[in-house]
């Protein structure tokens, strides 16, 4: 093929994208080198990333140009070969190749071929080495003539002419090779025309020795004798070892291939270092390519005595490198030098400077020799030792990199480089570095002392921060924290310390005895959380605390300051930290209950809060006895302190549950009910009662006639309604006043952070700062970072004023079944219809007596109790149609505050009642609240269904009717049971209860009867309470009247309180 065809784009499009964009970043970088042309062939090497070169041909033929790479690339035009052929382009280097000049293209002879048995070439080739300076010389000369070849082109031409001529024409073997010297030459070379002769650079005539080696006769020009050539490689052999003087002995000898013969350096003679042939006599041969990299001083003689300070790098750089490429002997005592490369010991010699500051040398120890650390470039990177005894010297390589990392290292402790390659280092970080990095820098290191370095100790001592705490004089409405430092028996003053982290210093130095490290991280932390607890300093150099902001003494335990507490301060905190406030505490001598022991631990803590002046929320689960332990420590307080009034606001709902708790366990307590139209007439007498019940509906309307009295005691039942600062409810009950407050939920934080600052800012108001400043500081981090340290300052501050207690935290304390009773009470509306379906069935009920007797009156006593029960329930189930004008029930305004926090702490409940109209109200308030719920009537199919439903899902609430579900069902996934409306005859309720209390119930059941206050639901459960005799119900299945009870009976079932 034809150059004019081999250019760029004939590379481009046979090599891939990134072969070929590798390629030719290659050769613009110049990383092609030893090329030359070769017969039908273009050599050369390219620099290579994993080791020192690949190497490189393109092979021409008639119609494509194959190129072949030694590199693990599997493509034929790799990126080696790209950069090749780019280079051969550039060159130019075929531009007198035989097929554009002549147009006609020779076969090469075969390398099997025997030369002798072909008839003896035309011409016979001179060889001069040295006729021209980096040049070698060829002349051509006539067989037939003896006289030289000037124009060697006409020859070729002859010979196409002759082809031309006779197709037949061939050319022997001896012809063929003098053509392709002939195009070698043409091509390589240029051609001293006077003289004749072929002038062809050194470092392009390795393809020549290949042709002249296939020449009939070649002739030495000076001696005239004939040169044989030979293909066989001839072998450069060192041999390393050690002078009678210690040090490496070099020798160099050739190894020839045929003769089991070596020669010394001498008589071998090497053409050049870029060719890798070689001549001994009139022998011509190959060598391999340790004549390319061996040191060029190595050369000069067979053998060389290296300097002690060549010694190193001879071993550790060249050596390694001529074993690759050349046989290498090397006697044992050499082999012993050979150490493995290891690194040094670090030695920092410390001292004092005129300044006071630390300063440093570095060395570096190689097998006991020591060298300084220097950032000079020209460093010698090898180490000569010759050991006291031994008559020889070896060499340990530098770790130069080891050097730079020691180095590093202590640039990192901070020290400063000097002019000199010493170091300095000023007074803090010499302090940290003498007491701290030293011990920790391993045993790599060495730490010599050259001057007394005790200046820069630290205290054995460690120091301490310390707060001696104690209530102030006049009240305990308040504490003081008097902070100082003290290190052994020295005492610093805190203004000191703070003043030096103040101004930077890390260190203070104590007179003689040395530095003391403050922990500055931690009093600035202190200080952080002295303006989070609203901490203000006095006149005195102290700090002055509000009670209520004792969780400030966990901050600093947490930071690390260690607590000096008066004795009676010591009790306050121990007691507040542990909730161990009922110890030894006696109750009140009128209390009558059964408490528990968490009861009584509750009790404690409220009567801790009350002695201290601290307010807070008992947020026990539901059922526990909130308002039990909230009436025992009212009891406390009146017969300690003697008698004031304390306001409970409650849900209207139960209002009445309070005053019957009163009534039973605390009767001492007068207690004024303030509800109803009526109770206008009584704000006077509010001071005259121990405890005053209104609601949070009546606060709103009523607060003008409570903002102005000191109540002993405000205590907020369901708390949470006033969650929302906002709300015309939370302002008015914030504008009351009390000396001790007391907030009861089982839910204190429904939904919102915000939630619970409403609620304290009525108890301890500021206690959370302003809102804005609650969400900035807590809010905000907590809910939109997730900043864990944030929430935790907020758990220290609140944990003491918050006493929660869930069932399975108190499960010990607990029977297997808690039975309560809750009451409610009618709405006006409900009231009044109430009353006025009781005037007229009692007349009708007791004419029928009358006329009849009592005994065939009984279906009339059940109509007529059966009326007013409906009543109790839900006006709705009574007569649907006449009473659509009362859509309240007091009833169902307290089941559905007792469901709403059952299901807000997570347990689960059974509701029954008798009446599935009375299931289907609730089960619509059910849904529009979207609460998940089970029901089952008589009408349900799958009765096993819906139960293994409930019992297999999260469903918080089963609707039961009495008759269809009392009996036969197993429930224990629910711990709460509630009658809605009560079955007289117990041993009923109990077969309903037994479904959730059965074996199996791994948790506490806790049960509650619904009673509505002032009506014949609480007069039939007073006489139940009364005839515990009774085995049959009121209303039995069939509707007959129980026959124990008496016309007396009757009269107070029907009666008007």
């Amino acid at each position: 093929m034809g150059t004019e065809e081999f250019n760029y784009k004939y590379i481009k499009d046979r090599a891939g994208a990134g072969s070929w964009r590798r390629g030719y970043e290659y050769h613009l970088k110049d990383m092609v080198f030893d090329t030359y042309p070769e017969k039908n062939f273009y050599m050369g090497k390219v620099k290579g990333n994993f080791q020192d070169h690949y190497n490189t041909d393109l092979i021409f033929k008639k119609n494509k140009v194959e190129a072949r790479c030694n590199c693990p690339l599997k493509e034929e035009w790799c990126k080696h070969a790209v950069a090749v052929g780019l280079k051969a382009i550039d060159e130019h280097a075929y531009e007198d190749w035989l097929e554009t000049k002549f147009g006609m293209e020779f076969d090469f002879p075969d390398e099997n071929t025997a030369l002798e048995d072909t008839p003896p070439g035309s011409y016979i080739f001179h060889f001069n080495p040295k006729r021209k300076a980096n040049f070698f010389s060829i002349l051509v000369m006539s067989r037939e003539t003896g006289k030289v070849v000037r124009q060697i082109e006409n020859i070729l031409r002859a010979l196409i002419e002759a082809q031309k001529q006779n197709p037949d024409f061939e050319l022997n073997n001896s012809q063929k090779v003098e053509i392709a010297i002939f195009q070698q030459l043409l091509t390589i070379s240029r051609q001293d025309k006077k003289a004749g002769w072929y002038d062809i650079p050194i470092t392009k005539f390795g393809p020549m020795f290949t042709l002249l080696s296939k020449a009939d006769e070649v002739l030495d020009e000076k001696t005239k004798q004939r040169l044989k050539f030979t293909d066989q490689e001839w072998k450069l052999i060192l041999n390393v070892n050690m002078s009678q003087g210690g040090t490496i002995l070099l020798s160099l000898e050739w190894q020839r291939p045929d003769k089991d013969d070596v020669y010394p350096l001498e008589e071998v003679r090497y053409f050049s270092r870029h060719l890798k042939w070689g001549r001994y006599k009139n022998i011509i041969f190959p060598t391999n390519i340790a004549m390319q990299v061996i040191p060029q001083n190595l050369l000069k003689s067979s053998f060389t005595d290296l300097k002690d300070s060549d010694g190193g790098k001879f071993i550790y750089e060249e050596l390694p490198k001529l074993r690759e490429v050349m046989d290498v002997n090397i006697d044992e005592s050499i082999s012993k030098l050979m150490l493995e490369e290891r690194p040094p010991l670090n030695i920092v010699t410390l001292g004092i400077d005129y300044d006071q500051s630390l300063k440093a040398s570095l060395e570096f120890e190689y097998d006991g020799v020591r060298v300084p650390f220097s950032k000079s470039s020209d460093k010698a990177p090898y180490i000569t030792i010759k050991k006291q005894g031994e008559d020889f010297v070896y060499w340990i390589k530098r770790n130069f990199k080891h050097e730079l990392d020691s180095y590093n290292m202590l640039l990192a402790c901070k020290f400063v480089p000097m002019q000199t390659n010493n170091l300095a280092l000023e007074k803090e970080n010499a302090i940290d570095f003498y007491n701290y990095y030293i011990k920790q820098a391993g045993d790599g290191w060495k730490f010599v002392e050259k001057d007394d370095m005790n200046f820069f100790k630290l205290m054995d001592e460690p120091f301490r921060l310390c707060a001696k705490i104690d209530f102030s004089e006049e009240t305990q409405d308040s504490f003081e924290i008097q902070l100082y430092g003290q290190v052994g028996e020295e005492i610093i003053n805190f203004d000191e310390i703070y003043d030096t982290i103040q101004s930077g210093e890390k260190y203070s130095r104590i007179r003689s005895l040395g530095f003391v490290e403050y922990p500055a991280q931690n009093i600035y932390a202190m200080m952080r959380a002295f303006n989070s607890f609203d901490v203000y300093r006095n006149d005195e150099n102290k700090f002055t605390v509000k009670t209520y902001r004792a969780g400030l003494i966990n901050e600093l335990k947490n930071l690390g300051v260690e607590l000096v507490l008066s004795d009676k301060f010591k009790e306050f905190w121990e007691q507040m930290s542990t909730f161990s406030t009922h110890d030894g505490l006696q109750l009140p001598e009128n209390a009558t209950a059964e408490f528990r022991e968490y009861q009584l631990k509750g009790y404690g803590w409220l009567w801790f809060m009350y002695k201290y002046g601290l307010n807070g929320i008992l947020a026990d689960d539901m059922g526990l006895g909130k308002t039990l332990q909230a009436l025992t420590v009212l009891q406390k307080a009146k017969e300690v302190d003697g008698p004031a009034p304390t306001l409970v606001i409650c849900p209207t709902t139960v209002v009445f549950n309070w005053e019957s708790e009163i009534q039973k366990f605390a009767p001492e307590l007068s207690c004024l009910k303030l509800s109803g139209a009526d109770r206008k007439s009584l704000f006077k007498e509010i001071p005259n009662y121990d405890v005053v019940i209104t609601s949070y509906a009546l606060i709103r309307r009523d607060i003008k006639h409570f903002k102005d009295i000191n109540f002993r005691y405000i205590i907020l039942d369901e708390s949470q309604n006033i969650k929302n600062a906002m709300s015309q409810t939370a302002q008015a009950v914030k504008q009351l006043q009390a000396s001790h407050k007391l907030a009861l939920s089982g839910t204190p934080i429904e939904n919102k952070l915000e939630e619970l600052w409403s609620v304290f800012d009525f108890l301890m108001p500021g206690f959370l700062l302003t809102m804005a400043e609650f969400n900035s500081r807590y809010v905000n981090p907590i809910m939109e970072r997730q900043d864990k340290t944030v929430e935790k300052r907020l758990k220290l501050q609140i944990y003491p004023f918050i006493l929660r207690r869930m069932k399975r935290d108190v499960a010990k304390d607990l029977p297997d079944k808690v039975e309560n009773i809750a009451y409610c009470e009618l709405t006006d509306e409900q009231k009044d219809f109430y009353l006025q379906v009781l005037d007229s069935t009692k007349e009708e009920l007791f004419k029928s007596i009358e006329q009849n007797g009592l005994e065939k009156s009984r279906l009339s006593i059940f109509s007529a109790l059966l009326r007013l029960r409906q009543i109790c329930c839900h006006p709705r189930l009574y007569d649907k149609e006449n009473v659509k004008h009362i859509m309240s029930s007091g009833k169902f305004e307290k089941l559905k505050v007792m469901l709403e926090e059952i299901i807000s702490e997570g347990h689960r409940v059974l509701l029954f009642s008798q009446f599935v109209n009375m299931l289907d109200i609730v089960k619509g308030w059910l849904e529009r609240e979207g609460i998940e719920y089970e029901y089952l009537t008589g009408k349900t199919k799958d009765r096993q269904a819906a139960v293994e439903h409930f019992n297999n899902s999260k469903i918080p609430i089963f609707l039961i009717s009495l008759k269809a579900g009392g009996t036969g069902l197993n429930l224990t996934g629910a711990d709460y049971v509630i009658h809605y409306d009560p079955w007289w005859n117990p041993a009923v309720e109990d077969q309903a209860t037994d479904r959730a209390y059965r074996i199996g119930q791994t948790k506490k059941v806790f049960v509650y009867r619904l009673i509505t206050k002032n009506t014949v639901e609480e007069k039939i459960q007073k006489l139940k309470t009364v005839k515990r005799n009774l085995v049959d119900s009121v209303i039995s299945v069939d509707r007959n009247i129980v026959k124990s009870l008496t016309m007396d009976d009757i009269k107070e079932i029907f009666s008007v309180d």
